[in-house]
């Protein structure tokens, strides 16, 4: 009777990946590709630009993980490579407005190149959850980098506040006021503007992408009503809609979702607009 293969430990594959196994740093990779390619695009808002950066940040581990150290995981390791070169990145380049995206979406150029691609035989589908989160990407652009990086960290991605303090290089301290600030920033910018959370939003693109695009209201009154988004006139009903926000945001790959080539296309001419 064969023996059961017993899978190896990551400190075993670390220390084999140190001593030049590519397979084993493979096997360390794998698990983290996505993610950190999410993570990389959230934080600038650029599909080739985040998938570059990604592969950039593969090759430096690769290169460097002989001197993997005393970083608590892998994970945390290249999590942290990934922002020092994200961040670098974004180096002096300006922030956002936060309506660009909106004035982009409402442009007839635009939506006109979305009915195409939506109605394209290459088939890609318009959800607004999708699009929810790619209002948050924007809007993230419209934050202090290293405040959405933080954010990213913990309530988007899952990491730990220990973590995270690892990944930034930062304090505990530091980084409990980063996330507190983009927290208030995106909760406020979405408040002023996003009729999911607040009945008297003005922007209402998720919903009228969605009946141009599946040319039925009523589809876009199911959509609506699948998500856990219910507009309201409290500001304390309306803070509390930002984790809910989080929570269809956490479920979404923004780099391999079904509407993943209308999204792209909608990213290239707000970024066009805006001259980002």
């Amino acid at each position: 009777m064969p023996e059961p293969v017993v899978a190896a430990s990551e400190s075993d594959l670390i220390e084999k990946a140190r001593n030049g196994d590519h397979d084993a740093f493979a096997a360390l990779y794998a698990p983290v590709e996505r993610p950190l390619a999410a993570f990389l695009y959230r934080l600038i808002a650029a599909r080739q630009d985040a998938e570059d950066l990604a592969q950039e940040t593969a090759v430096r581990a690769l290169e460097s993980i002989s001197g993997f150290g005393n970083a608590s995981s892998f994970r945390a390791w290249i999590f942290r490579m990934a922002a020092e070169i994200a961040l670098e990145y974004l180096r002096g380049k300006k922030s956002w407005d936060p309506d660009t995206h909106i004035r982009a979406g409402e442009q007839p150029q635009v939506r006109r190149e979305l009915q195409r691609l939506h109605g394209s035989k290459d088939h890609t589908t318009y959800h607004i959850g999708e699009h929810i989160d790619f209002c948050f990407i924007c809007l993230g652009r419209a934050v202090p980098p290293h405040e959405t990086a933080a954010l990213l960290l913990v309530e988007v991605h899952g990491f730990s506040p220990a973590e995270a303090v690892e990944v930034l290089g930062t304090t505990a301290e530091v980084l409990r006021l980063r996330v507190t600030q983009a927290r208030q920033t995106l909760a406020d910018h979405l408040d002023s503007r996003c009729s999911l959370i607040n009945k008297d939003g003005a922007c209402t693109q998720c919903a009228s992408l969605d009946t141009l695009l599946h040319g039925d209201r009523r589809h876009t009154e199911q959509a609506l009503f699948g998500i856990d988004l219910a507009p309201s006139a409290s500001p304390v009903e309306r803070a509390a809609a930002f984790d809910r926000h989080l929570a269809i945001i956490r479920s979404i790959d923004p780099l391999h979702a079904e509407g993943t080539r209308l999204h792209d296309s909608l990213m290239t001419m707000t970024r066009r607009l805006g001259r980002y």
